[in-house]
């Protein structure tokens, strides 16, 4: 029998796909789904132990909801709801004018003696002051039955199994130095994430590295074995729920990688991380709508022995402790997650992931859930077993937002043991009836300084060359090419600055700049470039940073134009203000910070 919260959810969750400007193809379909639902809804309370004439009460205000959410709302005008009404056919013909409203059922469901039917009761108020407004009815019903609802007894936040930054063993690395690389796997990886997208700056602390097939994570994993280079890894599965046609197609890509993946040996397991996409809630930043609001993450380790649906039921109960019945959004993201819980289920797609972490070296990490997005520009698995489910389907956007990345924790910079300082040389015992000790002590101070300088010179020189040696691998794995003709190039964009304060436009000098490119690319058809756009610190970082990475696009659809390379050779990256090279105080330094880096790469070693 299931459980009367996870019908409620149910119900939660046709309402919010409804918000969505959700579809519904077929209003006599739509309507026998709800009245299954209400059903299923009043026979799992009663099973519950709640009280008959309650738990009638509540399914009745959910009828009179329904009702006029779908009665008022002016895209459905041509629904006709009036037709299928869930109070006429649950209770026969009621007069409008004898017919309580809303607000006074909800208040008598809130004297309830039971705490089930008052939390439903009171989410449900929340529920009706999205159509509503906060009228003056409901708002004193909110005021009255505040004091309940503050003493009432609240489901606890469990633990967080989220891990911190200690979830990987590290090795040392050079200060400053990635700590940590991430590659993106899985069928969504290549079609909705883009390497000219994903920052690798140092800075960072983290590399993010697209790898559409098995055999090149292998490749990639042996170098950094064989090179030691000191980086802690991971994978990341992103899963976008309307990514493809069907479940069934869904569940033949991930298969695919499963088999892939058990052809190969990696150098050694490999923890990874699910990330989910879709649409949750109506809560979106007004700033920025395209920002996701993310729940759950990285698990604690040790990570062979977990188990996806334990993750899960974890993540919901995230999720419900977050709903606590006074924030629509939250009662939103819980619904739907919970509703989403049960596609995974049903499709047998949660049963198909856990086969690819059981029979893999993949070692499942943990769970992230983002709400993002507006809605897909075509309806896919998740959408379809909505329509056959409960009849409706989300409300399509005119176009997508990429998926964003999930914030991870860096691991810990392993400090190395501190290098005995060498040990002083006794000073000479001083002879009073002789006067040399002023040469002595002169010839021994000049002793120590020498020495001292000499033992400082050689640990900078030792750290050099481990900084080097940690980061020139990294270069050559990344394809990032240190020859002479990188710097050329470098000090050749940085003569002059490229653009105006604010502004991705050109200023007419730079084409002069950008010209004397042209013959150097020219004579290397097949090479790889990467362009870095930098800003200056005028306005915030997040304009900023936006704003270096248009500037990078501007330069690379520039060179595109001019020098015959396709945009598949060149990666674009925005570093914003990041990286000054001169002073911000003074508007000669602004200029010159306002530049764009080109850098050639290789894969040269990375294909040896």
């Amino acid at each position: 029998m299931v459980k009367s919260e996870a019908l409620f959810c149910r119900l939660v969750s046709v309402d919010t796909l409804f918000s969505f400007d959700g579809i519904i193809p077929s209003a006599p379909d739509f309507q026998l789904r709800l009245i299954s639902l209400i059903e299923q809804f009043n026979k799992a309370l009663l099973v519950e132990n709640q009280a008959p004439e309650e738990s009638e009460a509540l399914c009745r205000a959910l009828c009179d909801y329904f009702d006029k959410r779908l009665s008022s709302n002016a895209q459905n005008n041509s629904l006709s709801w009036q037709r299928y009404s869930l109070v006429q056919y649950f209770y026969g013909f009621v007069d409008s004018e004898e017919a309580l409203p809303l607000s006074a059922r909800l208040d008598a469901l809130l004297n309830a003696d039971s705490e089930i039917i008052f939390r439903y009761a009171w989410k449900l108020l929340t529920l009706v002051m999205q159509i509503e407004g906060s009228t003056d009815a409901l708002v004193s019903l909110r005021a009255a039955k505040r004091a309940r609802y503050f003493s009432r007894a609240r489901a606890e936040t469990p633990p967080s199994e989220h891990a911190t930054a200690s979830w990987v063993s590290p090795r040392a690395g050079a200060a400053g130095s990635p700590r940590l690389m991430i590659f993106v796997i899985g069928p969504f990886a290549g079609k909705w994430f883009s390497q000219s997208n994903l920052s690798s700056g140092s800075e960072h602390g983290i590399l993010w590295v697209i790898e559409e097939n098995a055999n090149g994570l292998a490749k990639r994993m042996a170098y950094l074995k064989k090179n030691n280079i000191a980086l802690a890894t991971m994978a990341y599965f992103p899963l976008l729920a309307d990514g493809f046609e069907s479940s069934s197609i869904m569940i033949e890509q991930i298969t695919a990688w499963q088999y892939a993946f058990s052809s190969i040996r990696l150098s050694e397991p490999l923890p990874c991380m699910l990330g989910l996409y879709t649409r949750l809630s109506q809560q979106r930043s007004a700033h920025d709508p395209d920002r996701a609001i993310w729940t759950g993450g990285l698990a604690e380790p040790p990570y062979g022995h977990l188990k996806l649906e334990h993750q899960w039921a974890s993540l919901l109960a995230e999720l419900e402790a977050n709903d606590d019945g006074k924030d629509l959004y939250a009662i939103q993201r819980h619904a739907v997650a919970s509703t989403l819980l049960s596609w995974l289920a049903e499709s047998r797609i949660m049963n198909v992931l856990q086969t690819l972490f059981d029979s893999t070296q993949l070692d499942f990490a943990g769970i992230t859930l983002a709400d993002h997005g507006q809605g897909f520009t075509r309806h896919g698995a998740w959408s379809l077993w909505l329509s056959e489910r409960y009849g409706i389907l989300p409300g399509l956007s005119a176009s997508i937002a990429l998926p964003p990345l999930p914030e991870i924790p860096l691991p810990p910079v392993e400090e190395p043991p501190p290098t005995p300082s060498p040990a002083p040389i006794p000073l000479p015992v001083e002879i009073p009836r002789r006067r040399r000790w002023p040469k002595a002590l002169a010839a021994l101070l000049l002793l120590c300084l020498a020495g001292g300088i000499g033992y400082a010179i050689q640990q900078d020189a030792v750290e050099i060359r481990g900084q080097i040696s940690q980061i020139k691998p990294i270069q050559r794995l990344l394809g990032i090419n240190d020859k002479p003709d990188a710097s050329a190039f470098l000090q050749l964009v940085n003569n002059a600055p490229l653009f105006e304060n604010g502004s991705s436009n050109l200023m007419p000098e730079s084409q002069h700049i950008l010209t004397q490119l042209v013959p150097e690319m020219a004579r290397n058809p097949l090479q790889m470039y990467l362009i870095i756009g930098h800003s200056d610190n005028t306005g915030s970082a997040t304009v900023n940073m936006a704003l270096s990475t248009e500037r990078a696009r501007v330069i690379r659809d520039w060179l595109v134009e001019h020098s015959g390379l396709a945009a598949s050779q060149f990666i674009v990256e925005g570093a914003g203000n990041s990286r000054p090279i001169a002073s911000n105080a003074t508007q000669e330094g602004r200029a010159q910070n306002r530049r764009v880096e080109i850098i050639p790469l290789s894969m040269q070693d990375y294909k040896d």
